[in-house]
């Protein structure tokens, strides 16, 4: 810091800076781009398995007769032995 204010360098350094900040930023949105496809990514996933596992439980209980008592314990604890 001193070096800088005794050879008069301030503008180069706030122009090193700030391009330095874009560079910072570019990569932090490139980052949140990606953090939310993977999240989204999951998120679809689990809610699709949600969404299987409730049709398919409604189907066993038209279909084969069996009671949704049943068919709930089977997806809660499919769903809380898979995660």
């Amino acid at each position: 810091m001193f070096q800088v204010a005794s050879f008069t360098g301030e503008k180069q350094a706030v122009s090193s800076y700030n391009k330095d900040l874009a560079h910072a930023y570019k990569s932090g949105i490139q980052e949140g781009c990606i953090l939310g496809v993977g999240a989204g990514s999951i998120s679809f996933v689990i809610f699709a398995t949600y969404a299987l596992g409730v049709w398919f439980g409604a189907k066993l209980i038209m279909e084969k007769g069996y009671s949704g008592g049943t068919v709930l314990n089977v997806i809660v604890a499919i769903l809380t032995g898979s995660s």
